[in-house]
């Protein structure tokens, strides 16, 4: 090695050299020089740790610790190489890494501190910390820590310990020991080293992780310096495990009060059942996660399914179901049957292999959903697809508390929609009664309108016989009378004509008995062709002493043929329709009646427009709903237009209504002009 310039400074006498962030040497001692020689094998050290410009220390086996100090401006580091006894670098190491692991009780951040603490005082150029599941089958947590210091971290592995020889070989017998590293398989061992360092983490007496660090020329100093390493890391793991624990209950917790409250808030099976998988699927970090729910029916299935991005949804549901649903069945005679199926490895069930295979499932877990009674209605399905799980006694004991909510929530749920059915029925029974309520009263005023007219015709039509034969026998006998006399002649024509006025009343009044009939219709109870207008005319006859000084009636009639229908029946809607529009007409107004013939659909429309006062948006919809009315009481039933509707559908026609309040009322009826014949029963 070239001479380098002396040192010009004297620190205390130590070997001492300045060299700058490149790692070359600018100046030394003669003690200095040598140590600095001594050190190219960890200069990689060094030079990291001059990074941070900030002050390190640096131990070696030697008995020697190195002090960096950073000097002013770009002149590099100050580095002293100071005698230290073991027994301070024990020191050193034990405060080092009670500050590292203590300073939090987040894994990653632990792991992270650790790795610049070690690499201080063991020189390492690969090492590894495994730290175990609770049931020390698989690796939780895998960290890489590397020569400079820092640390990475995997939360997810397939590592399974009883796959691993030296992890294997620790649980079996967990003590220290130092091996050379050649030809050995081991996530702890890098075989381009010569020997490895390993050394169990042990908490309350059970193995939860192990180091592994893999270097040369190790001494038994060294083993036993990651001795007290690793007590410190379990106390500190276990604390952070602990927390983790306490963060995780609060998960679970919190994941049963959304599921509870969404019991609460919805008595909808969909509902519940879809909340319950989303929030299930992402509290536990799954692959998948399904709910297949059959229920009491057989052919009730449904299915719902939580999906990780990146993770495939399953192909086929049934086949998942038909999957699932066997392995409570399969247990017919155990009295474990409805227990959870809980799989770490899915490889060590040859069963369910292709189904497995093909939903590229590596770990699962199915808890069955029982209703009262035992009754097996469904299942929730885990699914760990990217990579091997071991299912903790704390996640089984949750997913059998959230199977038994979702039962009860679906209990409550098939309550409600068996209470909703009930009430449906109740409903279709009161309308069914509105409707027979609506016919009787409908044969109860024809019968009573029938009556009606009968006494008419027998009250009215034989005094008017009478009256109509005395007159023509009077105007007979008058003409038959010859005078001269100009007085007698006079009061002849007189009388003559007052008998032609007597005929033109009884005309009159003969052709109101004819009109009534005509509406009644009572000796044609069966289907006619019939012409409407006669109808409509003989309906404005019969209102027409309330219309009168009230209300102009506008006829605009088409040009429309014969149609088959019940003639009474009809009347009977043109008379509501009419009335209701004078009612809806409070001062003075028009009733328009038009009718025209649509050839395309061989229908024929009578339109009853008024200029009333309309019906609110708010009524619109329900104004032919049995007992709805917006007359006063003792004005209206509510029975008129819901009659209505059931004779035009009787016709196989309907109606059809625009109304803009303050404007007016169109009614429309639409009737086919031929009826389909009655099929006979079968």
């Amino acid at each position: 090695m070239k001479s380098v310039p002396p040192l010009q400074m004297d620190p205390d006498g130590l070997a001492a050299a300045r060299v700058n962030y490149r790692g070359q040497l600018l100046a030394a001692n003669p003690e200095g020089t040598q140590h600095f020689e001594n050190l190219q094998d960890r200069l990689y050290q060094v030079l990291d740790l001059m990074k941070g410009e900030k002050p390190f220390q640096l131990y070696f086996n030697t008995g020697l610790m190195l002090v960096g100090t950073p000097l002013a401006g770009d002149e590099g580091f100050l580095l002293q190489w100071q005698p230290v006894t073991e027994a301070e670098v024990r020191l050193a190491l034990f405060q080092a890494v009670a500050r590292s692991v203590n300073s939090s009780l987040i894994l990653e951040e632990i792991f992270d501190a650790l790795g610049e603490v070690l690499g201080s005082f063991i020189p390492f150029e690969a090492g590894t910390i495994v730290i175990l599941d609770d049931s020390q089958n698989t690796a939780k947590v895998v960290v890489s820590l590397l020569p400079q210091g820092q640390a990475e971290i995997s939360g997810e592995s397939n590592l399974f310990a009883g796959y691993d020889a030296m992890i294997d070989d620790l649980l079996r017998r967990p003590h220290s020991r130092l091996i050379a590293s050649q030809n050995i398989r081991s996530v702890l061992v890098d075989n381009q080293t010569e020997q490895t360092l390993l050394v169990p983490l042990v908490s309350k007496g059970v193995m939860i992780g192990c180091i592994g660090l893999s270097g040369s020329n190790y001494q038994p100093t060294h083993l036993n310096l990651l001795e007290e390493v690793s007590e410190q890391l379990a106390v500190a793991v276990e604390n952070a495990r602990l927390y983790w624990q306490t963060q995780s209950q609060a998960g679970r917790e919190f994941l049963i009060n959304q599921i509870t409250k969404s019991i609460r808030q919805s008595l909808q099976i969909e509902e519940i059942l879809q909340t319950t998988v989303q929030e299930v699927g992402k509290v536990m970090g799954l692959s998948r996660c399904l709910i297949h729910y059959w229920g009491v029916e057989p052919d009730a299935f449904q299915y719902f399914e939580y999906v990780l991005p990146g993770i495939n949804p399953v192909d086929n549901p049934d086949n998942a179901m038909l999957f699932e649903r066997e392995l409570f069945t399969r247990r017919s005679d155990s009295p474990h049957k409805y227990n959870p199926f809980i799989l770490n490895d899915t490889r060590n069930f040859p069963d369910g292999r292709a189904y497995l295979h093909e939903a590229q499932v590596k770990s699962l877990a199915v808890f069955p959903i029982l209703l009262q009674e035992r009754n097996f209605v469904g299942t929730i399905s885990l699914h760990q697809c990217d990579t091997f799980r071991a299912w903790l006694s704390e996640e089984i004991e949750l997913l059998k508390a959230i199977a038994e909510h979702v039962a009860v929530a679906l209990h409550q749920a098939n309550l409600f929609q068996e209470k909703e059915n009930q009430r449906k029925r109740l409903e279709d029974t009161i309308k069914e009664l509105q409707q027979t309520q609506m016919q009787l009263i409908q044969s109860e005023k024809m019968a009573v309108l029938g009556q009606f007219v009968a006494g008419i015709a027998h009250e009215v039509n034989t005094p008017l016989g009478t009256l109509v034969s005395n007159d023509d026998t009077v105007q007979r006998c008058l003409e038959k009378i010859e005078t001269d006399d100009p007085q007698a002649i006079k009061m002849k024509t007189t009388a003559i004509d007052l008998l032609k006025i007597n005929r033109m009343a009884s005309e009159r009044i003969q052709e109101i008995v004819k009109n009534l009939r005509n509406f009644a219709r009572l000796d044609e109870s069966d289907l006619k062709q019939v012409n409407i207008h006669e109808g409509l005319d003989s309906t404005l006859l019969l209102i027409h002493s309330s219309l009168r000084g009230k209300i102009r009636i506008i006829k605009q009639y088409g040009n429309i043929p014969l149609i088959d229908c019940f003639p009474g029946l009809l009347n009977q809607v043109f008379m509501n329709l009419l009335i209701n529009a004078s009612h809806s007409i409070e001062q003075q107004g028009e009733i328009t009646i038009e009718t025209w013939l649509d050839e395309a659909q061989n229908q024929v429309h009578v339109a009853i427009k008024d200029t009333g006062k309309g019906i609110s948006p708010e009524h619109l919809p329900r104004i032919f709903d049995p007992g709805f009315t917006t007359k006063g009481v003792g004005v209206g039933t509510g029975l008129g237009l819901a009659l209505c509707y059931k004779i035009i559908e009787k016709h196989h026609g309907r109606i059809d209504v625009e109304s803009t309040p303050g404007v007016g009322t169109a009614m429309t009826v639409i009737l086919p002009i031929r009826q389909k014949p009655p099929q006979p029963d079968a």
